[in-house]
């Protein structure tokens, strides 16, 4: 089955709803007026048993009526029907009506013929219209639910199928780490696995995201003093901090303890991606290796940051 990909899974379920709703109707109703058929021959035949010990007028055998013993016959029968939720009534059985009032019955009125030896009686049935209440139920709504599942699945499924041998689905997109600055958060874009960072780690780890940004090829390293442009962008997102909340403390030295502060980061970094560490490189400051190499080689910039790659909330 080809749907139009236009059509959207809500669209398919509201459709489907109604269709189905529209076809339970239908055969609810044609039940109940198949019920109230069937009840109304079986009205017939308990009647037509009890006429015996009935006293209903009788012109040929110039018999009375007694009405009132009629009436209350009329009446059980209605009340039985009413107990057991049955949707007819007996209104009146050879003129004599089954309640003395004759309250107006909201219903369709039938008129039946009762042949008995010598005689015809007339029996008047009210069936009651089909009740709105009856007219709904959770089933279509069940079956529009698993219809739209099924479909859905099949289209995904044929749209898979019928890529061309040298097509191929769209590249995912690049994993992205994600910096809020109102929650003074790290998190990536892989399964949304945020950490809490103190403020000089983070400011100073924020600056050197953009400094990495600003400056392709930066060079870093330990036995150099930190370039003021990265220091003042670490001090810029302190006062960011400020203004957000996050601290009223005095301004750190950021010219300090860079080991510390890297080493928080990159614990941050390893938790952020803690359960996909495949895509940390490029926003992890590298560690130093081997003997001598911090102090003449070894460069913690971003190499590999791209600006895609990265997103910054509440700058």
């Amino acid at each position: 089955m080809r749907l139009d990909p236009r059509i959207t899974p809500a669209l398919l379920f509201i459709g489907s709803l109604l269709v189905l709703q529209m076809v339970y109707f239908f055969a609810a109703r044609q039940a109940h007026y198949q019920q109230a058929g069937t009840l109304a021959l079986a009205l017939e035949k308990r009647i037509a048993l009890d006429l015996p010990w009935l006293r209903l007028p009788n012109d040929v055998m110039n018999n009375v009526a007694d009405e009132e013993s009629v009436r209350q016959y009329l009446s059980k029968l209605n009340e039985l029907s009413l107990l057991k939720g049955y949707s007819i009534r007996v209104l009146a059985l050879q003129g004599i009506s089954a309640s003395q009032s004759k309250p107006e019955f909201d219903g369709i009125i039938q008129q039946h013929k009762l042949q008995i030896p010598g005689q015809t009686l007339t029996l008047q049935l009210g069936v009651q219209h089909f009740p709105l209440a009856k007219a709904f139920s959770i089933f279509p709504l069940l079956a529009a639910l698993l219809f739209t599942l099924l479909i859905s699945s099949s289209r995904r499924e044929t749209t898979d199928e019928q890529l061309e041998p040298g097509e191929s689905p769209s590249e995912p997109a690049l994993p992205r780490l994600i910096v809020n600055l109102q929650e003074r958060t790290l998190s990536n874009s892989v399964d949304n696995r945020q950490i809490q960072l103190s403020n000089k780690p983070f400011c100073f780890y924020v600056a050197l995201l953009e400094y990495c940004l600003q400056h392709e090829n930066a060079a870093l390293n330990h036995n150099k003093n930190i370039p003021e442009e990265l220091l003042e962008l670490a001090n810029r997102y302190f006062y960011r901090l400020i203004e957000l909340g996050h601290t009223i403390r005095k301004r750190p030295d950021f010219s300090s303890n860079l080991d510390k502060m890297l080493s928080e980061i990159r614990a941050a970094l390893d938790d952020v991606f803690r359960d996909c560490p495949e895509f940390k490189a490029a926003f992890y400051p590298p560690k130093a290796q081997g003997e001598g190499s911090r102090s003449k080689l070894h460069n913690y910039a971003l190499e590999q940051l791209q600006a895609e790659t990265l997103e910054i909330i509440g700058k």
